[in-house]
């Protein structure tokens, strides 16, 4: 499965924001993985980030790249780790307060269409037909961001943080909505990678949290996603007891009624200086 974390999108995204983006070698010599720059205040030191890497990097490659930007911390939240010993023998320890998401719920959409709805719990096969009229549309990004704001309980994107990331992500990022003629249930912007659609941001309005009707919406992209011939719709996180966010608790219920499997992620490791 492939994040978007390592793309060049997300990498023209972040440069916009500001950040440096680079490259290191992976562990195994055949690929490369990207990695993140931002400068501390004005002072001439940096702090790299590699996030989601399915190989485990070469640290002498990284090490070098540590004295390049002068970082006085490191960060690698890998997919997944091959040897953890060389993790320990280069000085990264396991954090207690990870970045990004260890676990997530993954549906493999290219199973047929009749396999995915029997995955489906009870409670969301009822509430995808309770909601069949409902029309799911792409929305204008203008309409999503003022809902967004409206309605999420959470931190949201600046206007320009948005822009940048629809502006680097183009074609492969987009607005959802799903609406009848009372108005908008609830939003939600995915993000696609080679193989992967991402469940990136999302609202629900005081309709949709009568109705339901985000159960629609996720099922119709779901649906969008096996047919532009994607494998994976990626739920970007759920609750973790190992670092125990409450307030995750209540969507991850929502996140794991549409099937699939819970995919964990090794945590975040940290070196300073």
């Amino acid at each position: 499965m492939y994040d978007f974390r390592q793309s060049k999108w997300w990498a023209n995204y972040l440069k916009n924001r500001g950040w440096l983006v680079d490259h290191i070698k992976a562990a195994d010599g055949k690929h490369k993985i990207q990695v993140l720059v931002v400068k501390i205040g004005w002072w001439p030191f940096g702090m790299l980030k590699v996030q989601r890497s399915d190989y485990d990097p070469d640290f002498n490659d990284l090490k070098r790249l540590r004295r390049k930007y002068l970082a006085i911390n490191t960060v690698v939240e890998p997919l997944k780790i091959q040897n953890i010993e060389n993790f320990k023998k280069a000085g990264f320890r396991l954090t207690k307060y990870p970045f990004l998401a260890t676990k997530t719920v993954v549906i493999d959409v290219s199973k047929p269409e009749e396999t995915l709805w029997k995955e489906l719990s009870e409670n969301a096969k009822r509430l995808i037909k309770k909601n069949d009229r409902l029309e799911v549309v792409e929305m204008d990004k203008k309409e999503f961001y003022e809902l967004w704001k409206k309605y999420t309980k959470v931190w949201i994107q600046t206007t320009k943080e948005l822009d940048d990331l629809l502006d680097a992500f183009g074609k492969r990022a987009k607005l959802w909505g799903i609406k009848d003629n009372r108005g908008y249930h609830s939003g939600l912007l995915t993000l696609e990678t080679e193989d992967t659609i991402n469940y990136y941001q999302t609202w629900t309005s005081e309709l949709g949290r009568i109705s339901g009707g985000h159960f629609k919406l996720v099922w119709e992209t779901m649906l969008w996603a096996k047919k532009i011939g994607k494998r994976y719709y990626d739920f970007e996180g759920i609750y973790d007891p190992a670092y125990p966010i409450k307030k995750w608790k209540g969507f991850t219920e929502f996140k794991k009624k549409f099937g699939g499997w819970i995919e964990t992620h090794p945590g975040c490791y940290v070196k300073w200086f």
